[in-house]
Protein backbone atom coordinates (compact mmCIF):
# COMPACT_ATOMS: atom_id res chain seq x y z
CA UNK A 1 0.00 0.00 0.00
CA UNK A 2 2.89 2.38 0.73
CA UNK A 3 4.22 1.86 -2.81
CA UNK A 4 0.75 2.46 -4.29
CA UNK A 5 0.48 5.64 -2.26
CA UNK A 6 3.86 6.76 -3.65
CA UNK A 7 2.61 6.30 -7.22
CA UNK A 8 -0.56 8.23 -6.38
CA UNK A 9 1.60 11.02 -5.00
CA UNK A 10 3.72 10.91 -8.17
CA UNK A 11 0.68 11.65 -10.36
CA UNK A 12 -0.58 14.30 -7.87
CA UNK A 13 -3.73 12.25 -7.20
CA UNK A 14 -4.20 14.04 -3.88
CA UNK A 15 -3.61 17.45 -5.47
CA UNK A 16 -5.85 17.46 -8.56
CA UNK A 17 -5.73 21.19 -9.37
CA UNK A 18 -3.48 20.56 -12.39
CA UNK A 19 -5.98 18.03 -13.73
CA UNK A 20 -8.84 20.54 -13.46
CA UNK A 21 -6.82 23.30 -15.11
CA UNK A 22 -5.99 20.96 -18.00
CA UNK A 23 -9.55 19.65 -18.24
CA UNK A 24 -11.45 22.95 -18.45
CA UNK A 25 -9.93 24.14 -21.76
CA UNK A 26 -10.54 20.62 -23.03
CA UNK A 27 -14.21 21.08 -22.23
CA UNK A 28 -14.15 24.48 -23.95
CA UNK A 29 -13.00 22.67 -27.10
CA UNK A 30 -15.85 20.17 -26.74
CA UNK A 31 -18.52 22.78 -26.20
CA UNK A 32 -17.72 25.80 -28.43
CA UNK A 33 -19.47 24.21 -31.43
CA UNK A 34 -22.40 21.74 -31.43
CA UNK A 35 -21.77 18.09 -32.17
CA UNK A 36 -19.96 16.40 -29.27
CA UNK A 37 -20.99 12.94 -28.10
CA UNK A 38 -20.71 11.22 -24.72
CA UNK A 39 -17.80 9.13 -26.02
CA UNK A 40 -15.92 12.36 -26.82
CA UNK A 41 -16.62 13.62 -23.30
CA UNK A 42 -15.24 10.42 -21.77
CA UNK A 43 -12.11 10.48 -23.95
CA UNK A 44 -11.35 14.10 -23.00
CA UNK A 45 -11.99 13.38 -19.32
CA UNK A 46 -9.80 10.29 -19.19
CA UNK A 47 -7.23 11.82 -21.53
CA UNK A 48 -6.83 14.87 -19.31
CA UNK A 49 -6.30 12.71 -16.22
CA UNK A 50 -3.86 10.34 -17.91
CA UNK A 51 -1.93 13.07 -19.73
CA UNK A 52 -1.56 15.15 -16.59
CA UNK A 53 -0.43 12.03 -14.69
CA UNK A 54 2.12 11.22 -17.40
CA UNK A 55 3.34 14.81 -17.45
CA UNK A 56 3.84 14.80 -13.68
CA UNK A 57 5.77 11.52 -13.82
CA UNK A 58 8.04 12.77 -16.63
CA UNK A 59 8.53 16.10 -14.85
CA UNK A 60 9.53 14.44 -11.56
CA UNK A 61 11.83 11.96 -13.31
CA UNK A 62 13.70 14.73 -15.12
CA UNK A 63 13.67 17.02 -12.06
CA UNK A 64 14.63 14.42 -9.46
CA UNK A 65 17.88 16.22 -8.58
CA UNK A 66 16.27 19.67 -8.52
CA UNK A 67 13.19 18.70 -6.51
CA UNK A 68 15.30 17.66 -3.55
CA UNK A 69 16.70 21.19 -3.30
CA UNK A 70 13.30 22.92 -3.24
CA UNK A 71 11.30 22.99 -0.01
CA UNK A 72 7.92 22.52 -1.72
CA UNK A 73 9.05 19.52 -3.80
CA UNK A 74 11.67 17.77 -1.66
CA UNK A 75 9.21 15.07 -0.55
CA UNK A 76 8.10 14.06 -4.03
CA UNK A 77 8.42 10.25 -4.39
CA UNK A 78 11.33 10.08 -6.86
CA UNK A 79 13.32 12.86 -5.19
CA UNK A 80 12.72 11.26 -1.77
CA UNK A 81 13.75 7.79 -3.01
CA UNK A 82 10.30 6.23 -2.50
CA UNK A 83 10.21 5.32 -6.21
CA UNK A 84 13.42 4.27 -7.97
CA UNK A 85 14.51 5.56 -11.37
CA UNK A 86 13.83 2.13 -12.89
CA UNK A 87 10.34 1.95 -11.36
CA UNK A 88 9.61 5.45 -12.63
CA UNK A 89 10.70 4.50 -16.16
CA UNK A 90 8.42 1.45 -16.19
CA UNK A 91 5.52 3.52 -14.84
CA UNK A 92 6.05 6.21 -17.49
CA UNK A 93 6.10 3.58 -20.24
CA UNK A 94 2.87 1.99 -18.96
CA UNK A 95 1.12 5.36 -18.74
CA UNK A 96 2.32 6.23 -22.25
CA UNK A 97 0.89 2.98 -23.64
CA UNK A 98 -2.47 3.62 -21.99
CA UNK A 99 -2.50 7.15 -23.40
CA UNK A 100 -1.68 5.83 -26.88
CA UNK A 101 -4.49 3.29 -26.64
CA UNK A 102 -6.95 6.05 -25.72
CA UNK A 103 -5.59 8.20 -28.54
CA UNK A 104 -6.18 5.37 -31.02
CA UNK A 105 -9.91 5.69 -30.28
CA UNK A 106 -10.01 9.20 -31.81
CA UNK A 107 -9.30 10.13 -35.44
CA UNK A 108 -6.32 10.57 -37.76
CA UNK A 109 -6.17 14.35 -37.40
CA UNK A 110 -6.16 14.17 -33.58
CA UNK A 111 -3.55 11.41 -33.56
CA UNK A 112 -1.18 13.52 -35.69
CA UNK A 113 -1.83 16.63 -33.60
CA UNK A 114 -1.01 14.80 -30.37
CA UNK A 115 2.02 12.88 -31.66
CA UNK A 116 3.68 15.79 -33.49
CA UNK A 117 2.71 18.69 -31.20
CA UNK A 118 1.60 17.61 -27.73
CA UNK A 119 4.02 14.73 -27.07
CA UNK A 120 7.23 16.69 -27.84
CA UNK A 121 6.01 19.60 -25.72
CA UNK A 122 5.17 17.33 -22.76
CA UNK A 123 8.74 16.04 -22.86
CA UNK A 124 10.34 19.45 -23.46
CA UNK A 125 8.47 21.44 -20.79
CA UNK A 126 10.24 19.98 -17.70
CA UNK A 127 13.56 21.03 -19.26
CA UNK A 128 12.36 24.51 -20.24
CA UNK A 129 13.11 26.10 -16.87
CA UNK A 130 16.79 25.35 -17.45
CA UNK A 131 17.08 27.04 -20.85
CA UNK A 132 14.19 29.50 -21.36
CA UNK A 133 13.86 32.73 -19.41
CA UNK A 134 10.08 32.41 -19.03
CA UNK A 135 9.22 28.67 -19.07
CA UNK A 136 5.59 29.60 -18.34
CA UNK A 137 5.30 30.33 -22.08
CA UNK A 138 6.10 26.69 -22.89
CA UNK A 139 3.62 25.53 -20.26
CA UNK A 140 0.94 27.76 -21.78
CA UNK A 141 1.55 26.38 -25.27
CA UNK A 142 1.54 22.81 -23.90
CA UNK A 143 -1.36 22.92 -21.43
CA UNK A 144 -3.55 24.97 -23.74
CA UNK A 145 -3.35 22.26 -26.41
CA UNK A 146 -6.12 20.40 -24.59
CA UNK A 147 -8.52 22.85 -26.28
CA UNK A 148 -7.66 22.27 -29.98
CA UNK A 149 -7.11 18.56 -29.30
CA UNK A 150 -10.58 18.13 -27.79
CA UNK A 151 -12.09 20.17 -30.63
CA UNK A 152 -10.41 17.91 -33.17
CA UNK A 153 -11.71 14.81 -31.38
CA UNK A 154 -15.25 16.00 -32.12
CA UNK A 155 -14.82 17.58 -35.55
CA UNK A 156 -11.70 15.97 -37.05
CA UNK A 157 -10.15 19.37 -37.79
CA UNK A 158 -9.25 22.71 -36.21
CA UNK A 159 -11.51 25.74 -36.62
CA UNK A 160 -10.35 29.35 -36.25
CA UNK A 161 -12.53 29.66 -33.12
CA UNK A 162 -10.54 26.90 -31.45
CA UNK A 163 -7.25 28.56 -32.47
CA UNK A 164 -8.37 31.95 -31.15
CA UNK A 165 -9.42 30.50 -27.79
CA UNK A 166 -6.22 28.44 -27.65
CA UNK A 167 -4.17 31.63 -27.90
CA UNK A 168 -6.35 33.18 -25.17
CA UNK A 169 -5.66 30.11 -23.03
CA UNK A 170 -1.93 30.55 -23.43
CA UNK A 171 -2.11 34.05 -21.88
CA UNK A 172 -4.31 32.74 -19.06
CA UNK A 173 -1.96 29.83 -18.30
CA UNK A 174 1.12 32.09 -18.29
CA UNK A 175 -0.70 34.31 -15.79
CA UNK A 176 -1.72 31.60 -13.34
CA UNK A 177 1.55 29.69 -13.58
CA UNK A 178 3.37 32.97 -12.96
CA UNK A 179 1.41 33.21 -9.71
CA UNK A 180 2.30 29.60 -8.88
CA UNK A 181 5.99 30.29 -9.53
CA UNK A 182 5.95 33.04 -6.90
CA UNK A 183 5.75 30.32 -4.23
CA UNK A 184 9.13 28.96 -5.44
CA UNK A 185 10.76 32.34 -6.06
CA UNK A 186 13.44 32.13 -3.36
CA UNK A 187 14.36 28.53 -4.23
CA UNK A 188 14.50 29.29 -7.95
CA UNK A 189 16.86 32.19 -7.27
CA UNK A 190 19.05 30.05 -5.05
CA UNK A 191 19.44 27.15 -7.50
CA UNK A 192 19.45 29.43 -10.57
CA UNK A 193 16.28 28.22 -12.30
CA UNK A 194 14.35 30.44 -14.67
CA UNK A 195 10.78 31.59 -14.08
CA UNK A 196 8.59 34.60 -14.69
CA UNK A 197 9.09 35.96 -11.12
CA UNK A 198 12.87 35.55 -11.40
CA UNK A 199 12.85 37.68 -14.56
CA UNK A 200 10.39 40.38 -13.44
CA UNK A 201 10.97 40.30 -9.66
CA UNK A 202 8.91 43.04 -7.94
CA UNK A 203 7.02 43.67 -11.19
CA UNK A 204 5.71 40.11 -11.35
CA UNK A 205 2.19 40.98 -10.13
CA UNK A 206 1.82 43.66 -12.80
CA UNK A 207 3.03 41.29 -15.52
CA UNK A 208 0.65 38.56 -14.34
CA UNK A 209 -2.25 41.01 -14.44
CA UNK A 210 -1.22 42.09 -17.94
CA UNK A 211 -1.40 38.50 -19.22
CA UNK A 212 -4.68 37.95 -17.39
CA UNK A 213 -6.07 41.17 -18.89
CA UNK A 214 -5.11 40.08 -22.43
CA UNK A 215 -6.90 36.78 -21.80
CA UNK A 216 -9.98 38.62 -20.58
CA UNK A 217 -9.99 40.96 -23.60
CA UNK A 218 -9.79 37.97 -25.97
CA UNK A 219 -12.72 36.30 -24.22
CA UNK A 220 -14.65 39.58 -24.54
CA UNK A 221 -13.86 39.75 -28.28
CA UNK A 222 -15.02 36.16 -28.71
CA UNK A 223 -18.23 36.83 -26.79
CA UNK A 224 -19.19 39.92 -28.78
CA UNK A 225 -18.19 38.62 -32.22
CA UNK A 226 -20.26 35.47 -31.64
CA UNK A 227 -23.16 37.26 -29.89
CA UNK A 228 -22.76 35.10 -26.76
CA UNK A 229 -24.67 37.15 -24.23
CA UNK A 230 -24.10 34.78 -21.31
CA UNK A 231 -20.34 34.80 -21.94
CA UNK A 232 -20.43 38.62 -22.04
CA UNK A 233 -22.08 38.59 -18.61
CA UNK A 234 -19.46 36.08 -17.48
CA UNK A 235 -16.82 38.76 -18.08
CA UNK A 236 -17.95 40.30 -14.80
CA UNK A 237 -16.81 37.13 -13.07
CA UNK A 238 -13.44 37.35 -14.84
CA UNK A 239 -13.03 40.93 -13.65
CA UNK A 240 -13.85 39.84 -10.11
CA UNK A 241 -11.35 36.97 -10.35
CA UNK A 242 -8.63 39.32 -11.60
CA UNK A 243 -9.24 41.63 -8.63
CA UNK A 244 -9.43 38.71 -6.16
CA UNK A 245 -6.21 37.14 -7.38
CA UNK A 246 -4.39 40.48 -7.21
CA UNK A 247 -5.46 40.82 -3.57
CA UNK A 248 -4.21 37.30 -2.82
CA UNK A 249 -0.88 38.04 -4.46
CA UNK A 250 -0.48 41.17 -2.34
CA UNK A 251 -1.05 39.08 0.80
CA UNK A 252 1.35 36.37 -0.52
CA UNK A 253 -1.40 33.73 -0.78
CA UNK A 254 0.10 32.51 -4.03
CA UNK A 255 -1.16 28.92 -4.08
CA UNK A 256 -4.67 30.02 -3.17
CA UNK A 257 -4.64 32.58 -5.99
CA UNK A 258 -3.33 29.95 -8.40
CA UNK A 259 -6.03 27.43 -7.48
CA UNK A 260 -8.83 29.96 -7.86
CA UNK A 261 -8.22 29.82 -11.62
CA UNK A 262 -10.06 26.51 -11.68
CA UNK A 263 -13.24 28.53 -11.05
CA UNK A 264 -12.47 30.58 -14.15
CA UNK A 265 -12.13 27.49 -16.31
CA UNK A 266 -15.25 25.87 -14.88
CA UNK A 267 -17.46 28.93 -15.35
CA UNK A 268 -16.37 29.43 -18.96
CA UNK A 269 -16.91 25.72 -19.71
CA UNK A 270 -20.43 25.90 -18.26
CA UNK A 271 -21.22 29.01 -20.30
CA UNK A 272 -20.00 27.45 -23.55
CA UNK A 273 -22.07 24.35 -22.81
CA UNK A 274 -25.25 26.34 -22.16
CA UNK A 275 -24.69 28.65 -25.13
CA UNK A 276 -23.82 26.05 -27.76
CA UNK A 277 -25.24 22.65 -26.83
CA UNK A 278 -28.96 23.43 -27.11
CA UNK A 279 -29.57 20.38 -29.27
CA UNK A 280 -29.01 18.18 -26.20
CA UNK A 281 -32.12 19.63 -24.62
CA UNK A 282 -34.37 19.47 -27.71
Amino acid sequence: MNKLNSYLQLIRFYNPIGFWLLLWPGFWGLFIHPGFEISHFVIVLLGSFLTRSLGCAINDFLDKDIDGKVFRTKDRPIAAGLITKFEAKIFIILLSLICLFLLSMTNEFTIKLVLFAAVPLIIIYPLAKRFISIPQIILGITFGLSLPISYSIVHGNIHQDAIFLYVACIFWIIAYDGIYALSDYEDDLRIKLNSLPVIFKENTAAVVLMFYFIFMIMIAIYAFTHSLQLLAIGLLFLIYQMYLQFQMIKSERYIEAFKSNSHVGLVIAMIFFIENQNELFS
